[in-house]
């Protein structure tokens, strides 16, 4: 039985809550998820991190950027974005019905 802890800063904003559970996002070709909880998430985030350390490199300094996700263009397997995105846009069409 693992103990429930608090969710590190660092992964606070790559973790995503949707309708499915909770996505871990990462920059390989699957995101993690869906999980029942942030910790979950979090816990196969860490893991995740671990594993491909030293393998995906970026720039250093890199600045924060906002970020548009469309789904229809998004070549990942399991995206935690998409599926935020289908259900957001699914809700408006029932709004707008």
């Amino acid at each position: 039985m693992r103990i429930e802890s608090a969710v590190p800063s660092e992964h606070k904003n790559r973790l995503i809550h949707t309708v499915y559970g909770w996505y871990a996002l990462t920059r390989e070709q699957t995101d993690l998820g869906p999980f029942d909880s942030p910790n979950e998430a979090s816990y196969a985030l860490s893991r995740h991190i671990r594993m491909h350390k030293g393998l995906n490199q970026r720039p250093m300094g890199r600045p924060q950027q906002m970020h548009l996700h469309d789904p229809d263009q998004c070549t990942k397997n399991n995206c935690g974005l998409c599926v935020e995105a289908r259900v957001f846009r699914h809700s408006l069409a029932v709004a707008v019905s």
